[in-house]
This record gives C-alpha cells, sequence and structure tokens, in this order.
C-alpha cells in the first residue's frame, strides 16, 4: 500500500481495494446465484491518479476521488472519464453522494470538505475540528457524517440551506433552463450548464433575478442593490453595488451581443452598462405600483418594464401590445417574457396566471391550480414558443414546452 491508499484496506475492506486501484477503475460484476465467476473490467483515463473511493451520484455516474493528483473523477458505466479540479480539492480521501444532489468529499491534505456539483462547481468548508477528514457519508438527517483521522472525532456538516427561487432563464435553444435562489445558488436543468454562484458567499443584498448570456454559456446575477455577478463567459460591465438607490433593483436584461446590460430598480429607474443604450425610465415619475421586471427587444434598442398591476411602459423601439393595468387581478404581476419576434410579450402573475398580449401565444397558466408557492418568474421557450413558469419553491411549470426537471 502507498501512502495514497494508507488506511484503504483497513478502512474499505479487500474488496474495495480490488475495485479502486491504483492508476484505474474496476468494474466486478456480481457472481450468479449458480456461483459462476464474476466478470472484471478495467478503465483508465485521463486524470486517474491513485484513486481512493468511489460513489454512485445523482446523474447516473460514478464518482471517485484521486489521492495523488487532487481531483475529482466522474465515469460513466460505459467508461467516459472526466477530471475535475478546483480550489481546495486537496488528497481527498473519501467520497458521498449527498442529500442536494452533489457530491460531498474529505480533503485529508488542508483538513476540508469539498462539494462538487455533477455539472462540476467546486465548493470548499472549513471549520474547528476538522483535522484529517477521511470517511464520509450522508445521515438520516440530511447532513453529512465523516471522521477526523487526525483527532480520534466524529464531525458533521449540513448541507447549505438555500434562499427562495427568485427567477429562471432559459437555454438560447431552448434545451434547458437555470433557476436562481435569493442566496446565489444556482441549479441546471436540461442541456444549462452550472457555471457557478453566490451561494455561501455574504452578500449585500438578496439576488433578484438571473439572465443568461446570447450563446448560453453564461449568465449573470444581480442582486437588490444593484451588485451583478458574471459567470461563465458572461462579462462584467458595471453595477450599482455600493451606491445610493431610491428603489431596489429588481431584474435586469442583456443587450443582443451580450456586451451590456440593464439594471431596472422598483420605480423603474434603468442603469445602463456596456453597450446598452439609455432608452428612458419612469423614475421620476409617480407610479401606481412598483415595477418588478423588463424585457428588451430583439434588436436591443429598446425595452418593456412591468409593474405588479401589469402597467407596461415601451421605451425606444418596443411598441405597446396591451397591459392589465386597468384590470383586476387575482395576484400581482411579477414577471414578463418576450415573443422571439418583440411582436408580443407575456405577464405572469404570483398565481401562475397568464396574459399574453400582441403575437404572444396563451399555452397554459397555473390560474386555476392551488400552488405550494407562488410563482416568482418565467422564460419563453425559443425552439417551441412555449414557456416556463418557476416558484419560489423551485417548482417548474411548462406549458407549451418541455419540462427538464425541478428543484
Amino acid at each position: 500500500m502507498t501512502n495514497g491508499s494508507r488506511n484503504l484496506k483497513h478502512r474499505y475492506g479487500p474488496l474495495v481495494v480490488a475495485l479502486v486501484t491504483m492508476m484505474g477503475l474496476m468494474a466486478l460484476a456480481a457472481p450468479s446465484a449458480s456461483g459462476a465467476t464474476p466478470v472484471v473490467s478495467n478503465y483508465s483515463g485521463p486524470g486517474i491518479s491513485q484513486p481512493n473511493a468511489i460513489a454512485v451520484g445523482t446523474d447516473g455516474a460514478l464518482w471517485f476521488v484521486n489521492y495523488f493528483n487532487s481531483s475529482i473523477g466522474r465515469i460513466t458505466t460505459s467508461g467516459i472519464v472526466t477530471n475535475y479540479t478546483g480550489t481546495g480539492i486537496s488528497q481527498p480521501d473519501a467520497i458521498a453522494a449527498g442529500p442536494d444532489g452533489a457530491l460531498w468529499f474529505t480533503n485529508n491534505g488542508n483538513s476540508s470538505i469539498g462539494r462538487i456539483t455533477t455539472s462540476g462547481v467546486v465548493t470548499n468548508y472549513t471549520g474547528s475540528g476538522l483535522s484529517g477528514p477521511d470517511a464520509i457519508a450522508a445521515g438520516p438527517d440530511g447532513a453529512l457524517w465523516f471522521t477526523n483521522y487526525n483527532n480520534n472525532s466524529i464531525g458533521r456538516i449540513a448541507t447549505p440551506v438555500e434562499g427562495t427561487a427568485v427567477g429562471i432563464a432559459s437555454t438560447p435553444d431552448g434545451g434547458g433552463y437555470w433557476i436562481a435562489y435569493s442566496d446565489g445558488a444556482v441549479h441546471a436543468h436540461g442541456d444549462a450548464t452550472e457555471y457557478g454562484g453566490m451561494q455561501g458567499v455574504a452578500l449585500n443584498a438578496p439576488i433578484t433575478h438571473i439572465v443568461s448570456t446570447p450563446d448560453g454559456r453564461g449568465y449573470w446575477l444581480v442582486a437588490a442593490d444593484g451588485g451583478t455577478f458574471s459567470f461563465g463567459d458572461a462579462q462584467f460591465y458595471g453595477s450599482m453595488g455600493g451606491k445610493h438607490l431610491n428603489a431596489p433593483v429588481v431584474d435586469m436584461a442583456p443587450t443582443p451581443d451580450g456586451k451590456g446590460y440593464w439594471l431596472v430598480a422598483a420605480d423603474g429607474g434603468i442603469f445602463s452598462f456596456g453597450d446598452a443604450r439609455f432608452y428612458g425610465s419612469t423614475g421620476n415619475i409617480r407610479l401606481n405600483k412598483p415595477v418588478v421586471g423588463m424585457a428588451p427587444t430583439p434588436d436591443g434598442r429598446g425595452y418593456w418594464l412591468v409593474a405588479t398591476d401589469g402597467g407596461i411602459f415601451s421605451f425606444g423601439d418596443a411598441p405597446f401590445h396591451g397591459s392589465t393595468g386597468n384590470i383586476r387581478l387575482n395576484e400581482p404581476v411579477n414577471g414578463m417574457a418576450p415573443t422571439r419576434d418583440g411582436g408580443g410579450y407575456w405577464l405572469v402573475a404570483a398565481d401562475g396566471g397568464i396574459f399574453s398580449f400582441g403575437d404572444a401565444r396563451f399555452y397554459g397558466s397555473t390560474g386555476d391550480i392551488r400552488l405550494n408557492a407562488p410563482i416568482v418568474g418565467m422564460a419563453a421557450d425559443s425552439s417551441t414558443g412555449g414557456y416556463w413558469l418557476v416558484g419560489s419553491d423551485g417548482g417548474v411549470f411548462s406549458e407549451g414546452a418541455p419540462f427538464y426537471g425541478a428543484d
């Protein structure tokens, strides 16, 4: 045994040592009832280096720790290997699937606990009492339990408690979507890739929305204080963080080329960054109800603002297609989405009621359904022309669009 597997046989027994080898992975088919010899297959791949422990992920693949090169590996049941590195991964010793859908692992090299999502986003946790963490397992209480080899103790770490869902953004091809949470967590579904979030970071104000870059390879999060956070290929062009605002920021919208964006506050104030041009605002108008969302026109030469009473304010080349400003609503409007050609838009209310204007088709709503949590946003499907609604509990409702999962 090398130090890469210093206690492997003692901790896991000889069978696991046979399965997790020094430089590769083995699959051992269990013997049949007749006592036939089990079939052994061996897999190798880039990055596999003294793999120690292995666990099944929620994505149906196997995840393992590479002790020697301080990385996390993933292998499909067909033998395709992917390797992940990240800040804080240091001689990982053991791994287990957590109740939050991520994989949790012990870092023996720096006495910390690591977490990796099935899309490869790594977070690292430290704390008093962590000393040479060794084995790890998910407990019945929803926490992760682990052994501290160096100080003869047992440790427990709770999975992060997330905030409420605040928005949804779709990928450009309509093949997936992201759900953002008030604490900065981002969950990806379908072909959407998770590029990171602000969960675990002390925010000055909660996250209020998420928008995708034009190519879907990144996204922005915006907070109520106007702080803007960029992930993937999303570039940072400025923010209102640390500046005095008359009203909190409630939404943002990118320009068509992704080289700029607008932020909108509850009083309808507009803040333009990058190549986003200012076309007007309601910041100096007395509103009947606060603004809750915005949407850009396809060419980026205008935008719409929507208030909680469904009032619509059009600026630049954004045409007015109608509103619910003079209609008595059962629940307030809290979001909008434009059609692909900008010839119409949908408004969504907290009960999931949908109001269609211009060339926006009505595909259905949750207005007559008893919901577990209020609807907080919507996103249009560029492929089918339908839309998704998201509740504050992360529930997703697909109307004329494929369902890719919910939180």
